[in-house]
């Protein structure tokens, strides 16, 4: 007899539902904000910091200031995205500007960071003083970049050089190690570990280059561990020098003491030697210091101090200078040989750039690097290096000396009216999140204004979010999920309490705010929770946020099935709510309430699709499969992106006509999956997360499922290792108590999974690692798989 074949009826994607499409969603919370100026809004440890009202009323100041530099609809702005009240401030300013926002990471590189600036076109970065050193090179990482937003900067201008006791405990602690390399700024972590003989070829070298102008007078800044100083000081008539260790000065005049030679040496930046060192020198060396300046400007201040301050005729000598691609370690400022001929020529008679071909005893991380000498004219012109930002100029914003990037601060943005109706349109891009791309490029995905006031309507409704209602906010701003966090809570009236980068970097803090303060939501993806989870599970503290706690959204990972009821355990009114979706499809697009959960599942159903949103799952030919077979997912609806920034090949690709609702898309997901019977999805992992072993096809999401099935497993992760032409399997997980020995896990991979797809390598991991925006890292276990054994125990991968 043969079996009848169901398909999906349509009713599951019967989800058109009215909303406002016809509003932005700045708007949404200008509204909250008139129902309740005195409501609190945003929250940090010490309490409120933003009522609505307030929050509006400085959202509206930068979008005033955005306005008056040409900023608005069809521009784009990027926003760094630390954990810090001002964040929500300028996210909110953008959108109230009608321009897109950008999210940026504060730890991205600057060539990273540079691409998403370049690539998006955006004119203006906000953020905070430490973001002007990523964007303040030479040649620009981000030419088109005409304005930064220093919004942690509470002065006229801002400063030369940020934190100066912190740089000066980083030299001070180098020089009190008693490791004159280090002393010297040339071993740094993740660099090459130079040795003493290093040290002294290059000490001599520079040595050389400083004799040579047979000086009577040298200046030096920077003399650390004063390897130069000891070599010069003897054979000159007055050595001066300038460093900020306090450390380095005490020992370089103990020095000069017990050698009976004249050294004024003292503690002081660069930027200050005109004050602290006035004179006219024969020659001002800065050995090796360049590559620790914080940027363009910042050099090319020092070199305007430095012509001030040797004579006519006289030299400076730039030694070490790093040439791009040639950094030791990460944060290094690196310059080609060209950015010297920008300097103002009525000021140096001559530039002179010497490589160091030839040089003897340098290794060749040094030997790559380049030296200049700069020959100051018999009567130099005016500077050129930009406006003097070491005082107050209540003219306008600083200029930096890279490529005429105007840097802005708080006290600008105060200036500011504080009310701007917000601008754009429904159709306009609300933000562009960039993601890994396969090409080794980040992908941007485009977001409109229509799509976001769907989602955030559709959840306001659906979960009854209100004002009563303060969201923990713990996931990176490069992460979609953060979208909702800042404009879902703030459209529907809710407050959001701002987790600290501090409080961000140990779970046990995470863990004591959810039990401590009335938090009533929580957002994240599975594994950044599971991170905070045993400290939850562990703590006998009782507090408001163990009642409070009524939603919790995970998304974006794979929920164990012992998760939910764990989590009951710490939270008993709360709803687990597992969202399935993708930054393509405006942050979620489908979702599942869980209840009680079976053991026989293969994983958390992925749920049903929201307001406006369809699902599909086809084959190979894009023809549905019948209920409860496997096939490729597919997206439809409100809720698609509109694409991929700047990249119309990979939108066709990705973005296909829609055969079921003509004149339509849908996205291909990527993903594997079914329908259950009962009209919920049933995800079954990314389609390149199927891979082939020994010629078999292998789901990696199903033996990750038979190990978090495991009785003490809390989750489970496998990744491919290949290594000497051949492709194997390797498993991480981590345990709740009363744990999961290796040799029970694998008994359960033995029972039920056929012998290939048994991981060689199984490993108990204390925690697993994460990504940023608080996924596994699958890349870093990986790397950790192909320097393991066959089989460690708990903590053995660790």
């Amino acid at each position: 007899m043969s079996q009848t074949v169901e398909y999906p009826p349509g009713e599951w994607n019967a989800t058109d539902h009215p909303y406002r499409d016809d509003i932005v969603p700045a708007q949404l919370i200008l509204e909250a904000a008139r129902r309740a100026p005195d409501a609190p809004a945003v929250l940090d440890a010490g309490g409120p910091v933003y009522t609505y009202g307030e929050l509006v009323a400085a959202a509206g100041r930068l979008a005033r200031l955005l306005h008056e530099r040409g900023v608005g609809p069809g521009d784009y702005v990027g926003v760094v995205g630390r954990h810090r009240p001002d964040t929500v401030v300028a996210l909110v300013a953008v959108a109230l500007s009608g321009a897109t926002f950008v999210p940026c990471h504060p730890d991205w590189p600057p060539n990273r960071l540079g691409y998403v600036l370049s690539s998006t076109g955006a004119r203006c970065l906000v953020g905070g003083i430490a973001d002007l050193a990523r964007v303040d090179t030479w040649p620009p990482v981000a030419p088109g970049l005409t304005d930064l937003v220093a919004l942690d900067v509470d002065a006229d201008t801002p400063p030369l050089l940020p934190d100066r006791e912190r740089v000066a405990r980083r030299w001070d602690a180098a020089v009190a190690a008693a490791d004159p390399v280090a002393a010297a700024g040339l071993t740094l972590p993740g660099g090459h570990r130079h040795t003493g003989a290093d040290l002294d070829a290059y000490a001599a070298h520079v040595a050389g280059l400083v004799l040579a102008e047979q000086p009577s007078t040298v200046l030096e800044i920077g003399f650390g561990s004063g390897a130069v100083l000891r070599r010069v000081a003897p054979q000159v008539d007055l050595y001066a020098g300038l460093d900020p260790a306090e450390q380095a000065v005490r020992a370089g005049v103990a020095w000069a003491k017990d050698e009976g030679i004249f050294a004024d040496l003292v503690r002081g930046f660069a930027d200050e030697v005109a004050e602290l060192l006035p004179g006219s020198y024969d020659v001002a060396v800065l050995a090796g210091t360049v590559t620790h300046f914080p940027g363009v400007r910042y050099l090319r201040a020092t070199l305007d101090r430095l012509a001030g301050v040797v004579r006519p005729g006289g030299a400076v000598v730039v030694a070490d200078v790093v040439p791009p691609g040639a950094a030791p370690a990460p944060g290094l400022l690196t310059l080609p040989a060209e950015f010297f001929a920008t300097l103002d020529a009525g000021t140096w008679s001559s530039i002179e750039v010497r490589p160091r071909e030839g040089v003897p005893g340098l290794p060749a991380e040094l030997a790559n690097r380049y030296d200049v000498v700069l020959r100051r004219a018999e009567a130099p012109a005016a500077t050129t290096a930009g406006p003097d930002t070491t005082g107050p100029d209540t003219t306008g914003p600083a200029t930096t000396g890279s490529a005429g990037l105007r840097v802005w601060t708080r006290r600008d943005v105060q200036r500011r009216a504080g009310h701007l109706s917000p601008r754009g349109r429904p159709g306009d891009i609300a933000y562009v999140i960039f993601t890994s791309g396969s090409t080794g490029r980040p992908k941007g995905v485009t977001v409109s204004n229509t799509a976001l006031v769907n989602m955030l309507e559709w959840v306001t409704a659906e979960f009854g979010v209100g004002p009563a209602d303060r969201l923990l906010q713990v996931t990176s701003f490069c992460f979609d999920l953060s979208i909702y966090d800042i404009f879902g809570l703030l459209a529907a009236g809710g407050s959001i309490r701002l987790a600290s980068d501090e409080e961000l970097t140990e779970p046990a803090r995470v863990a004591d705010i959810l039990i401590s303060e009335p938090i009533t939501f929580w957002n994240s993806a599975p594994p950044l929770f599971a991170w905070v989870l045993p400290f939850l599970s562990t703590s006998t503290a009782d507090g408001p946020g163990r009642r409070s706690m009524r939603l919790m959204f995970l998304a974006g990972d794979w929920i164990a099935l012992s998760v939910p009821d764990e989590i009951r355990t710490i939270f008993p009114n709360v709803e687990i709510i597992n969202y399935g979706g993708a930054t393509e499809t405006t942050v979620w697009s489908t979702y599942f309430r869980i209840g009680a959960v079976d053991p026989a599942w293969p994983s958390i159903p992925y749920g049903r699709p929201m307001w406006n949103a369809r699902y599909y799952v086809l084959d190979e030919r894009r023809q549905p499969v019948p209920i409860g077979e496997p096939g490729d997912l597919y997206a439809a609806g409100t809720v698609l992106a509109v694409g991929y920034h700047g990249d119309p090949v990979l939108t066709a690709q990705r973005y296909v006509p829609d055969p079921f609702v003509p004149g339509e898309r849908m996205y291909a997901c990527g993903d594997r999956g079914l329908w259950r019977p009962d009209g919920e999805l049933q995800f079954l992992g990314r389609v390149d997360h199927q891979v082939k072993i020994r010629g078999f096809r292998v789901e990696l999401g199903e033996i990750e499922s038979v190990i978090a099935a495991v009785e003490g497993v809390r989750e489970a992760v496998v990744v491919t290792v290949d290594a000497a032409g051949a492709r194997s399997l390797a498993a991480f997980y981590t345990c709740r108590p009363p744990g999961a020995p290796v040799e029970l896990v694998r008994t359960a991979l033995v029972d039920r999974l056929p012998e290939y797809m048994v991981p060689a390598r199984l490993s108990q991991l204390d925690e697993l690692p994460l990504t940023s925006n608080g996924k596994v890292d699958r890349a870093a276990l990986g790397e950790l798989a192909r320097t393991q054994t066959a089989t460690d125990g708990p903590g053995g991968a660790a």
